[in-house]
């Protein structure tokens, strides 16, 4: 997230806000909005701020300037945003240690933990940012955004993990038609899964595997010679402290197992019994340094 895609943000922020904004300006933000994952955490920082500033309520006599979005205290959560016709957009995020589920127009989703998500300003105008998310899509034409792609299935049964570097969709009932990155408009049919690549922009389709991608919802996070750093950051979303690899290298180390989410303690605890590695539970966050 740069500073300009900061001014971005605040500028859409201002415009949503106006009393001339258009539908046309709506769908062009919703555009905007999906294009990359800075622009959701821009977004998000700029409306937290517009709620907990001095500027929070609308009043029609007032011009409305990037320079007054600004002009606030940044606190990150949950919000919504007030316009001139009522709630432009919702956002929903969870915590560590939280899920949450969400009852929309045309789907129910449950959100893991360190999961967002922003709705809106139409009821099929859906961004999906980093985290893990069960769907199911209650009627036909549902859909959403996420890391650039552009989706949209029928009734079924969804689900979507987002990382930083990767972004896994499955569909266990139903069908999905994906486009985005300049590619050939893809379609998912049930029991197949798309990876793709963040950074390569490179995606593979395999095997759905439910138990495995789902796992999460039954308390259950599972590692298949999985790199320590991405494993290290999924139990974090479940402890009540951050966690920080201080040693770089440690990163490229693997790991496999069945690990229970409801008490990463004991996760990191084991990482010192199979690893070269030394975990130091702090009273404010847990580090993992090399021996």
């Amino acid at each position: 997230m740069t500073p300009h895609q900061v001014e971005q943000a605040a500028g859409w922020q201002a415009r949503l806000l106006s009393d001339h904004c258009s539908e046309h300006d709506r769908i062009l933000f919703a555009d905007w909005l999906g294009e990359c994952e800075a622009h959701h955490q821009a977004y998000g920082l700029v409306s937290q701020i517009w709620k907990t500033g001095s500027f929070s309520e609308k009043k029609s006599s007032r011009k409305l300037t990037r320079r007054a979005v600004l002009s606030g205290g940044a606190l990150i959560g949950a919000c919504t945003l007030f316009g001139p016709s009522g709630a432009d957009a919702r956002e929903f995020r969870t915590g560590r240690q939280e899920r949450r589920r969400l009852a929309l127009e045309t789907m129910d989703i449950e959100m893991d933990a360190c999961s967002a998500l922003i709705c809106g300003p139409s009821r099929h105008q859906m961004t999906i940012g980093n985290g893990r998310y069960a769907l199911d899509f209650r009627e036909d034409h549902a859909g959403f955004r996420c890391c650039g792609w552009s989706v949209s299935g029928g009734r079924g049964r969804y689900a979507l993990d987002i990382t930083d570097r990767t972004m896994q969709i499955a569909v266990f009932e139903g069908e999905l038609s994906l486009s985005g990155h300049g590619q050939t408009r893809l379609a998912l049919t049930e029991g197949q899964a798309l990876h793709f690549d963040r950074l390569a922009r490179r995606g593979t389709v395999a095997a759905a595997r439910p138990d495995d991608i789902l796992a999460w919802r039954e308390g259950r996070a599972l590692f298949h010679n999985t790199p320590l750093d991405q494993a290290v950051a999924e139990m974090a979303r479940y402890s009540d402290k951050p966690v920080l690899i201080l040693s770089p290298a440690l990163a490229r180390l693997r790991i496999s197992g069945v690990f229970h989410t409801q008490d990463p303690t004991r996760f990191f605890k084991a990482l010192a019994r199979l690893l070269p590695l030394r975990v130091t539970f702090g009273p404010r966050q847990i580090e993992i340094v090399k021996l």
